[in-house]
C-alpha cells in the first residue's frame, strides 16, 4: 500500500507523494516518488527530507546530490526532479534504515521562490502470512486438570508478540513462558512461539465451557493488523454438575428451620407456665 496526498488548484502546488505504509527489510532498492504541478512557474529544487533531515536534494542543470543522515543511502543514479530511490539493508554502503518520516518539498523559481511540501509515514515490516497456529488445547477437561497450550506466529519482522486470550480476558504473563524462536536461516524473518500453564477451575467454564484465544500483532507497526486463532473447549460430562447454578437464597433446608422452631416452643411453654401461675 502507498501513502498518497493529492491536491488540485492554482499555484505550485505538490499533488501527489507516493511513499510505501511498509516497506520490506529484504528489499533491495525502494522509490519514493513526489509528483508536483509549479503553476506555469520554473523549478527551482526538490528536496527530500527524513524524519526532517535534508538527505537529498535536485536541482536542475545539476545531478542529485546526497546529503549524510544515518541509515539513509541514495541511488543516486536513480533519483531524479520526481523520485528519490534508496538503497535497502543489503547495500554495501552501511547498515541501512528505511523506517521514518519522509517528507518532499518543491519550490519554484524567484522572485517568489514558492513551495509545498508534504509528508508520509513508513514503517519496515514482514507481516505473517496467516493467523498464529494454537496447539494443545484439548475438546474437554475437568475441573482441577491442567490446560498446556502453545502459539506460534508465522514468520514476520518485527517478531511477533504474541498474547494468550482466555474467555475475552488477556491471561497474566505470570501464566506464559516465552519458547525458542524460529528463524530461517540469512533471513531477518522469524516466528515467535509462547506456552500457556493454567490449573482449571470452575469459574473458567462459564455456561459450561471456555474459550481460549491467541493475539499475534507485530510491534511498532501502525498499518499492522492483529490475526488471532481461537479454540472452545467444554467442561466434561462428570463435571457438568458443577457448572450448575448453586440453589437460590430463597431456598432453605429443613436444618435451616430448626432454629425457629425451637424458640417457638420456648415462647408457648413459657405462656402456658404464666397463665397456671395465675
Amino acid at each position: 500500500m502507498v501513502c498518497a496526498f493529492r491536491r488540485t488548484g492554482n499555484g505550485l502546488q505538490i499533488q501527489t507523494l507516493e511513499v510505501p505504509n511498509i516497506a520490506d527489510p529484504r528489499w533491495e532498492k525502494v522509490t519514493l516518488r513526489c509528483k508536483y504541478d509549479l503553476g506555469g512557474k520554473d523549478l527551482y529544487s526538490v528536496t527530500w527530507y527524513k524524519d526532517g533531515i535534508e538527505f537529498f536534494k535536485f536541482m536542475p542543470g545539476s545531478p542529485g546530490r546526497e546529503y549524510y543522515v544515518d541509515g539513509v543511502h541514495v541511488d543516486i543514479s536513480h533519483s531524479d526532479h520526481e523520485k528519490v530511490t534508496l538503497l535497502g539493508p543489503n547495500t554495501r554502503k552501511g547498515k541501512a534504515n528505511l523506517a521514518g518520516s519522509y517528507g518532499c518539498e518543491v519550490s519554484s523559481e524567484g522572485p517568489n521562490f514558492q513551495t509545498d511540501y508534504r509528508v508520509a509515514n513508513m514503517s519496515v515490516a514482514v507481516p505473517p502470512k496467516g493467523p498464529p497456529i494454537l496447539d494443545g488445547v484439548r475438546p474437554s477437561y475437568e475441573v482441577g486438570e491442567i490446560l498446556e497450550a502453545e502459539c506460534t506466529s508465522g514468520l514476520s519482522y518485527p517478531p511477533a508478540v504474541l498474547t494468550f486470550i482466555l474467555n475475552g480476558k488477556e491471561v497474566n504473563r505470570a501464566l506464559t513462558k516465552d519458547l525458542q524462536a524460529g528463524y530461517i536461516d540469512g533471513s531477518v524473518i522469524s516466528s515467535t512461539r509462547l506456552g500457556l500453564t493454567v490449573r482449571l477451575e470452575r469459574y473458567h467454564f462459564p455456561g459450561g465451557s471456555l474459550s481460549l484465544v491467541c493475539r499475534s500483532t507485530l510491534p511498532g507497526i501502525a498499518n499492522s493488523m492483529a490475526q488471532e486463532t481461537s479454540r472452545i473447549a467444554t467442561l466434561a460430562a462428570s463435571n457438568q454438575r458443577l457448572a450448575q447454578e448453586p440453589p437460590k437464597s430463597g431456598s432453605r433446608s429443613k436444618f435451616e428451620s430448626y432454629p425457629a422452631l425451637i424458640c417457638w416452643l420456648v415462647l408457648m411453654i413459657h405462656a402456658i407456665h404464666e397463665s397456671l401461675r395465675v
